[in-house]
């Protein structure tokens, strides 16, 4: 039982972790400020779903597109490229002519209008019922299996590709790609004076932010079984820029341990906590508090974050001091 729980929380961990990976590239490398980020995940998760299930047989008006029946692995990638190419609409219109504030208002506005599109037409992706009956990764594969041999290729799955993308960003985050990123988050108008194309940088950087969030969306969907608009709300985005800002913008190491502090460790202690009588709703709402109280405090003494952005000079790029034999030489010029 106790290894059943471990696994459950580690596959949790490995999902939220890729899930605010995706929102650092966006926000902790090149600046967006994006509240549309759970939209993209959503999305992800509603296409890699019905790429998965069967025809809907519900009555007419209800139901969901596609249904095509076909395996995890495809409906993996399918949410991969309905997250980049959301990614690439929204994108090229709002990060064409909006900064700062504007963009956030711009973005959540197309995340409460997705939620309340997706949630009242019910021949998309059956309204408020949503998307359910997602099978284990590989089941047409591995047949005849037990629910916990399931669980643990669940588990081996969502550890592989949180590796596989962590090296991935990593790569990318040490590559001259990544190191334009953060200039143009520093000052994109001396970067835009260096011939740094802004836009094309900051646009890349939201795809491949979306692609990272539709491939979460997809393992998610599949770890609950369901995905419906009780399962996602905008709100939810604000949750994974906490993590960030526990474990270190533009780290992607720190955004792990953010994630699992505040999206897993704090929920899973509290639910342990007894009940008080006559107060159902105290914990949860401790719960929110302490996830609040954490962050707030992390931002007044160590806003850095716990895994502070590694810069180059942080490295050990910092030219050599000079010997005696070279500073006599120069001051012999």
């Amino acid at each position: 039982m106790i290894v059943n729980y471990l696994e459950s929380l580690i596959i949790l961990s490995a999902i939220l972790s890729l899930l605010t990976m995706g929102l650092n590239v966006r926000w902790g490398w090149a600046g967006e400020f994006d509240l549309a980020y759970y939209a993209i995940v959503a999305f992800g998760a509603y296409f890699g779903g019905v790429l998965q299930l069967p025809h809907s047989h519900e009555p007419t008006g209800l139901g969901w597109i596609l249904g095509l029946n076909l395996p995890f692995v495809v409906g993996l990638l399918g949410g991969a490229v309905i997250g980049g190419v959301t990614s690439l609409l929204v994108g090229a219109f709002a990060l064409k002519s909006l900064r700062g504030d504007y963009l956030s208002i711009a973005t959540v506005a197309f995340a409460l209008v997705t939620w309340a599109f997706l949630s009242q037409l019910p021949g998309l992706f059956n309204g408020f019922n949503g998307v359910y009956g997602m099978q284990q990764p590989f089941a047409d594969v591995f047949k005849n299996l037990d629910a916990q041999t399931y669980a643990l290729i669940l588990f081996a799955v969502c550890v592989v590709i949180l590796v596989i993308v962590y090296v991935f960003l990593e790569m990318m985050y040490k590559s001259p790609f990544g190191r334009t990123l953060r200039a143009i988050r520093e000052d994109e108008f001396a970067s835009a004076a260096f011939g740094r194309d802004v836009y094309r940088c900051k646009l890349k950087a939201y795809i491949i932010g979306g692609v990272v969030a539709g491939i979460g969306g997809v393992l998610f969907a599949n770890y609950l079984g369901q995905w419906n608009p009780y399962t996602w709300a905008p709100i939810e985005t604000f949750l994974l820029y906490g993590a960030i800002f526990i474990g270190g913008q533009g780290n992607s190491r720190g955004v792990i341990i953010g994630s699992v502090i505040l999206l897993v460790l704090i929920p899973e202690v509290t639910r342990f906590m007894p009940q008080v009588p006559g107060k159902p709703d105290l914990f949860p709402a401790l719960r929110s508090m302490a996830s609040a109280v954490l962050v707030i405090l992390v931002l007044r003494y160590r806003p850095q974050g716990l895994l502070p952005e590694v810069h180059p000079r942080d490295a050990g790029d910092r030219a050599p001091a000079p010997t005696a034999q070279t500073a006599g030489s120069a001051a012999n010029v």
